[in-house]
């Protein structure tokens, strides 16, 4: 499933109805991304992508594990 704020989110079937949605991908919905920091933390192998775009939210991406971290 699409979703108006960007991201995909699929479903698993079950009899029981209790399954849990998983999101597979999350990125900005509206306009352009208007601001990208690449960092680096602690030195080590833990790069992390922070971006920003006129939805008015920040996302930051594992760049390593190639998944979303968080938004705000």
């Amino acid at each position: 499933m699409g979703y108006k704020n960007g991201s995909l989110t699929v479903a698993p079937w079950s009899n029981d109805g209790k399954a849990e949605p998983k999101v597979i991908m999350t990125s900005h919905c509206d306009g352009e991304v208007w601001g990208l920091n690449v960092v680096c933390i602690d030195g080590k192998n833990k790069w992390r992508a922070i971006t920003s775009a006129d939805d008015n939210r920040i996302l930051t991406y594992d760049m390593i594990n190639h998944k979303s971290l968080a938004e705000g």
